[in-house]
């Protein structure tokens, strides 16, 4: 089969993969993209797509290195959804443009001030009843209005992958089709020619550890901080999009909410606390548990007749002494090999700077003909 010399092979077609074909393209990188299954079907279109400045992170009181580190992200996502940032989102729908924190009862008065501080002015206000959104119609508390907002993750990956079909490859990764070149790089064997990439970058998430092993790349090991979702179509068809305060204990939300549609029907997708804790119940557990906590936390709305299901992800990063979460993107580089991890949905544009900080110059220009077959964008969950 005939062989072409490319800049660069990205493995894993979620937001890590997909950004990073956009980001190479942009800048004049002869790449490709392959996935072994569709296009986003891990942890991007499983995620809530919120894009958000990290002020979750500080519900403690105090502003964290960790909320500190996302601030940016989403200037830089709304400069991408204008156009005006090297990858271009204007075709990007959005599911919200505001995104909401709300307290009832006596968890009122511990944000107030903290909510109120110069720390945090231009990233959080408070709401005033008047311009409450429809979901809050009953609701007795006090309502916050962030810079964050909501991204349909179904568009998302649409606009990052429809420029770039011809370079999008369906592909199992294991050591018949990916393998390291004798003369540097990595041999890519698609079924009617073998391209020749001068550098390899790993962007496969949950499935990074089998292609580091398979490369024998042992400088890099990977993490998994699993979460136990709610995905709940109730009979109403109100939407929401907040994250719940009331009553919490720790430095995480009660619940995380996102409001989705499919089929004409109305979807609610539960994150937060009840998530994170939920990994320690059963499916079931988590079921009586998710009717529990929306009827504590959002009982003006009618929850009777709701059907519940469990939303399983496991979310791969790189490992950390600690074992907790990592507050920025992460790209490290071995030889030829690039390990990307973008540890959140929001940190995508962060990914992409340090990505090129790594990589070398494009040197191998050229179209990329192949009937080899494309991989295809996957669905939510729900």
């Amino acid at each position: 089969m005939p062989t072409q010399t490319i800049d660069a092979a990205i493995v894993g077609g979620g937001i890590a993969g997909a950004w990073a074909l956009n980001i190479l393209r942009s800048r004049g990188y002869n790449a490709v993209l392959v996935e072994s299954k569709a296009l986003g079907c891990g942890q991007t279109l499983a995620s809530q797509g919120m894009i958000h400045g990290g002020l979750k992170y500080a519900l403690s009181g105090m502003v964290t290195g960790a909320s500190e580190a996302i601030a940016d992200m989403p200037a830089r996502w709304r400069a991408c959804l204008r156009g005006e940032d090297e990858v271009d989102l204007r075709d990007t729908a959005l599911l919200s443009e505001h995104y909401y924190m709300f307290a009832a009862g006596s968890a009122r008065g511990r944000f107030t001030t903290f909510f109120a501080s110069r720390a945090l002015r231009g990233r959080i206000e408070k709401v005033g009843k008047a311009d409450w959104p429809q979901a809050f119609d009953g609701f007795d508390g006090a309502l916050y209005a962030l810079n964050d907002f909501v991204i349909d993750t179904s568009a998302l990956m649409h606009t990052l992958t429809s420029a770039h079909r011809d370079r999008i490859f369906s592909l199992r990764a294991d050591a018949h089709s990916i393998r390291a070149a004798n003369d540097g790089g990595f041999l890519i064997e698609l079924t009617d020619q073998t391209l020749h990439a001068a550098q390899l970058i790993n962007c496969a998430g949950c499935g990074s550890e089998a292609l580091l092993e398979q490369l024998r790349i042992a400088d890099l090991r990977v993490q998994h901080r699993p979460l136990k979702q709610v995905i709940v179509r109730p009979r109403h068809r109100v939407s929401m999009y907040a994250h719940c305060l009331t009553g919490i204990t720790g430095n995480e939300p009660r619940l995380t909410i996102t409001t989705h549609s499919q089929d004409d029907s109305c979807v609610w997708y539960l994150g937060g606390q009840l998530a994170t804790t939920g990994v320690t119940r059963s499916d079931a557990e988590q079921l009586q548990f998710a009717q529990q906590e929306l009827r504590a936390c959002v009982p003006w709305l009618d929850w009777d007749d709701a059907v519940y299901s469990v939303c399983a992800i496991d979310r791969a990063e790189p490992r950390q002494g600690s074992g907790l979460k990592p507050d920025q993107a992460f790209v490290s580089r071995v030889g030829d090999f690039v390990q990307c991890f973008p540890v959140k949905l929001t940190l995508a544009p962060d990914l992409g700077d340090r990505l090129l900080a790594v990589l070398d110059p494009p040197r191998h220009p050229g179209e990329i003909t192949s009937a080899h077959a494309r991989a295809a964008i996957g669905a939510p969950p729900w």
